[in-house]
């Protein structure tokens, strides 16, 4: 299978509406590419309100991609609780993440894509994360690590977690037979990479790079790399940093797919495309052309 991994579009179609052609272009880029299956992981809104979720679902709808075949998607923090515009939205941003109604933005997501869920076994009760979904002789397996609002620990909404519940019951359905014959792809939105500053950054990327770590952090993230290194899976695919990149972390391969609509660095996006054989993942970095940024700028997570 030929897959194209995507994240973090933060679309918006009346603050961003740059984003909007943006992801057009890459759609039409993943169609010329002859992609067999897309996989997003995460932050598809900017906001999680209702009219961004309507307009995604609308152009995944035109490109024929509501299909479980054919696109498999995970939540993101910005899915949930959105996030602050400017600056100076970051003080009451907390008392908007207080008030989200966490399983309500769940049961939202799920409907705007509820097609792509079809055929999928779920493992935690009521809730449709994790879930589990094969497509010819790839599983793709689907985690929400969105962490709960918390004063301390989540003030902001987007630090992750995986509770413990949910692992323990992914390494159950991981682990089968079934799985262990087909390459197994996981997706999540929290990064696993660690956000140590280069010792040539100045002091605005230093002082940046600790309030990365400090609110855009994965908890508990040793026993996921645990796990998925004993289910055998063959690549993590996540976002949340914009950033591009492939790295390994205990024999464990990831790909963050951040940059597909907001690229650091250069300002070139991409995403990768995935070649699934029987046994082994290959990947291959597709280069997008830089587009016009909006005026309005967001403090996005």
């Amino acid at each position: 299978m030929r897959i194209a991994h995507l994240s973090d579009l933060h679309l918006s179609p009346d603050h961003f509406p740059e984003r909007t052609d943006a992801f057009y272009e890459i759609l039409h880029k993943c169609r010329a590419l002859k992609a067999d299956h897309i996989g997003i992981t995460g932050d598809i809104t900017n906001q999680a309100r209702p009219k961004e979720f309507a307009h995604a679902r609308g152009i995944l709808k035109e490109f024929g991609l509501l299909d479980p075949e054919k696109l498999t998607v995970t939540i993101g923090n910005h899915d949930i609780f959105g996030g602050p515009y400017f600056a100076e939205d970051v003080l009451s941003f907390p008392g908007t993440c207080r008030s989200t109604d966490y399983e309500s933005k769940v049961k939202e997501f799920h409907a705007a894509f509820r097609e792509t869920f079809e055929g999928s076994s779920y493992f935690s009760g009521p809730s449709v994360f994790p879930f589990v979904k094969t497509v010819k002789d790839v599983v793709f397996a689907g985690i929400n690590s969105v962490s709960r609002w918390n004063s301390l620990t989540n003030p902001l909404g987007s630090n992750g977690r995986v509770e413990k519940e949910q692992v323990r019951r992914l390494k159950e359905v991981l682990s089968s037979a079934a799985v262990k014959q087909r390459t197994l792809l996981v997706l999540i939105h929290h990064h696993f990479r660690r956000t140590e500053a280069p010792a040539s950054a100045g002091t605005l990327q230093k002082v940046w790079n600790t309030i990365e770590s400090g609110t855009m952090k994965l908890w508990k993230k040793k026993r996921l790399v645990a796990l998925f290194r004993e289910v055998g899976a063959a690549a993590v695919l996540h976002g949340h940093v914009h950033d591009h990149e492939a790295y390994e972390r205990k024999k464990v391969s990831f790909l963050n797919a951040g940059a597909t609509m907001l690229a650091a660095g250069d300002g070139q996006r991409r995403f990768h495309l995935l070649h699934a054989g029987a046994e082994r993942v290959e990947h291959a970095d597709i280069r997008m052309t830089p587009y016009h940024r909006s005026k309005r700028t967001a403090a996005l997570a």
